[in-house]
């Protein structure tokens, strides 16, 4: 009896061992637990600041609640490969790798551009390609605490304990398709909801500001969600059609001549007056020749949307007489897929004018140009295979060889046919620090030191000035009728310096007004017959095609004559916001009362021209169009990247059984491309 009861206390004793021990060691997995989920915080938190440092942003630059949205985002995909894999270490290290090489690649996009890559720099990628080898590029403190941040990051990563075991058990695949599922549902809620990104993506005006506010990645996601055109509230076609019907009647005097004038259209690369930042003085003046045009000429400077690059947006608004402040991404990569009327085809409608020409000195398939420009109803196309024995300025071909190739196609052409001619220039293009090359007549800043950068583009200007001056000459030669476009496309990218010292602030100080200024360029209107004298202070390019049409005396469509009614009220609108017919400033998002209408109904019919009109939705979500090739190109990229996702979560099945490993790789790979295709469609 007593040997029983020392059984009895003997057994309570060991459970109470047992159950210290149970207890013990619960506690020891809560400790890790809680050091693994902190472990994931910090290396999401050093991925965050990691990135920034590439961008010369360190993670006091932000405010708190940028920073926790912005590791939100990182998370998200640290949080969706961890459920894949199973595991950290390989998830986290996977995001590094990409960190280092996204932000190598920004570093220097920045260095010649002003700002990193947005969403939209995917369509033009091949075109980046095309240029990025004619960049020198220069390294400082930054990228180099970037990359040693970077491998840090993948070191630890790297020394992180592996757990071996022979199965997964249903805890873990629990756990994944849950961390996946909900990363699901958090990406649906940023596409369906404004509040995480909230005014984010309005400073899509100035790239380089949203990302040194708001961080890379957060501002890349925001600006993301504008790469869609959605169909504007109200609109219907019956509402466009009342509102352009108001332009059937034509009032416009047409051209007496007893030929159509010859119509030649410059788009001058990066061609600028850099005065309209601040007063500076050269040893020589800069454009002197553009300057002294005072005759027959309508004169004066456009808004421009883009700045530092993007050239085939200008284009696009002045081809069209749209406008990017309704339009995100680049139209020539996303939205051109079928015949589209232009400034190019009302030229053509035109009696007496023959083959329409488009001139590039340059590579064809830039931007898509020998695809697009046949949409427009170019005729025939000259990119840089056309020039031959051409002079370069530094790597490009000159104004002046650019130029006399005008003069050749004037004196090839149909005498009983008028010539109809559009021109992009390349000259000017950057990067603006070839030290190899001598200008003969170099331009000089003579009140303040500045990068050698500032002197050699003003010296490229002079030369654009002087090849401008050699063009006119010989077409007041001409006894044809000729009218003459030249504008710039953007003003380029030049060191902060020269920023800080003409206007006060470096580009990321600027504020609107500041950054409006910066997308300030020259236009002329040149005439060798009587056109009169007009000085226009302020407009944009989507004007200047109708402008155009009215001073050469051409007829114009009731679009044509819409826009130049609607120039009366928004004599300037643009990406960056629009001056209204007092000279006051806004952003498009802020316009109220008349203008607000004005430009709801500018919107509307913009959409009914590019895409209502070819019974196609509105781009939401992939704004690109898909021929068929692509369509089956992109089919069969995707059935070769299943296959390697079936290998791959094979590997992830390993510890089941053999006999169900094939079936259950089999149904999470579908399970993850259904959560994946559904996720697509309701973002969409």
């Amino acid at each position: 009896m007593q040997a029983d009861k020392e059984g009895e206390n003997l057994s309570v004793t060991e459970r109470e061992f047992n159950s210290e021990s149970i207890g013990k060691k619960r506690f020891k997995n809560d400790i890790k637990k809680i050091l693994i989920v902190l472990l994931f915080l910090a290396l999401l938190v050093w991925q965050f600041s990691t990135m920034e440092l590439f961008f010369k942003k360190t993670i006091t630059d932000f405010d708190i609640g940028i920073i926790i949205k912005n590791i939100a985002l990182f998370g998200v995909v640290n949080v969706i490969l961890t459920g894949l894999f199973h595991r950290m270490k390989p998830a986290f290290m996977i995001t590094y790798v990409c960190t280092l090489l996204i932000g190598i690649v920004n570093y220097f996009v920045i260095s010649f551009r002003g700002y990193g890559i947005v969403f939209m720099d995917i369509y033009a990628i091949k075109t980046a390609a095309t240029v990025a080898g004619s960049y020198k590029y220069g390294i400082d403190i930054y990228f180099f605490a970037g990359i040693v941040s970077c491998i840090a990051g993948i070191a630890v990563c790297a020394v992180m304990p592996r757990k071996k075991r022979k199965y997964l058990n249903l805890r873990d695949v629990c756990g994944s398709v849950v961390a996946i599922l909900s990363s699901a549902v958090f990406i649906v809620w940023l596409n369906t909801s404004s509040a995480f990104f909230n005014n984010v993506s309005s400073l899509s005006w100035d790239h380089s500001i949203g990302i040194s506010d708001y961080g890379y990645i957060l501002y890349f996601v925001a600006n993301a969600g504008e790469a869609g055109v959605q169909e504007p509230d109200g609109y219907s076609v019956q509402k466009v059609d009342e509102i352009l019907s108001k332009y059937n009647e034509d009032s416009i005097n047409y051209t007496s001549h007893t030929k159509s004038p010859n119509i030649i259209m410059i788009m001058n690369e990066s061609f600028s007056d850099l005065s309209v930042l601040g007063n500076f003085r050269t040893n020589r003046e800069v454009m002197p020749f553009f300057d002294s045009m005072d005759k027959n000429v309508v004169k004066g400077y456009v808004e421009s949307s883009v700045y530092g690059g993007y050239t085939a947006n200008s284009e696009f608004e002045f081809l069209t007489g749209c406008t990017k402040a309704f339009l995100p991404g680049n139209p020539y990569l996303q939205y051109m897929d079928d015949y589209l009327p232009s400034i190019i085809s009302n030229i053509k409608e035109q009696n007496g004018y023959g083959k329409a020409i488009a001139m590039h000195p340059y590579n064809p398939s830039g931007y898509n140009r020998n695809r697009v420009y046949p949409l427009f109803y170019f005729d025939k196309f000259l990119s840089i295979d056309d020039f031959k024995n051409s002079v370069l300025v530094r790597d490009y071909i000159s104004d002046k060889s650019d130029y006399e190739k005008i003069m050749e196609q004037y004196e090839n052409k149909d005498k009983d046919s008028s010539l109809c001619l559009f021109n992009v220039t390349m000259q000017n293009h950057n990067p603006y620090d070839d030290t190899s090359y001598k200008f003969k007549k170099k331009v000089e800043v003579t009140n303040f030191e500045t990068s050698p950068q500032v002197s050699q583009y003003l010296s490229l200007i002079k030369m654009s000035d002087d090849a401008f001056k050699e063009l006119v000459n010989y077409f007041k030669k001409v006894k044809e009728p000729t009218i003459i476009l030249l504008f710039g496309d953007h003003q380029p990218h030049l060191p902060d310096s020269f920023y800080q010292d003409v206007f006060g602030k470096t580009p990321l100080q600027f504020d609107q007004s500041d950054s409006m200024k910066e997308h300030l360029v020259p236009f002329v209107i040149w005439a060798n017959y009587d056109i009169g004298e007009k000085y226009i202070e302020r407009t944009s390019i989507n004007y200047l095609s109708s402008i155009l049409l009215e001073k050469a005396g051409l007829k114009m469509s009731n679009y044509n004559r819409y826009l130049l009614d609607l120039y009366n009220d928004i004599p300037s609108i643009s990406a960056t916001g629009f001056y209204d017919k007092n000279g006051d400033l806004h952003k498009i998002s802020e316009a109220t009362g008349e203008y607000a209408e004005k430009i709801k109904e500018y919107e509307m019919i913009q959409y009914n021209y590019l895409f209502d009109k070819k019974k196609e939705p509105a781009r939401s979500f992939i704004p690109a169009p898909f021929p068929l090739f692509l369509l089956s190109y992109h089919t069969l990229i995707f059935t070769c990247h299943g296959s390697l996702l079936l290998l791959f979560f094979k590997k992830i099945f390993h510890g089941f059984p053999p006999e169900h490993r094939p079936q259950l790789s089999l149904n999470f790979f579908q399970f993850i491309m259904s959560i994946t295709w559904h996720t697509v469609l309701a973002v969409s």
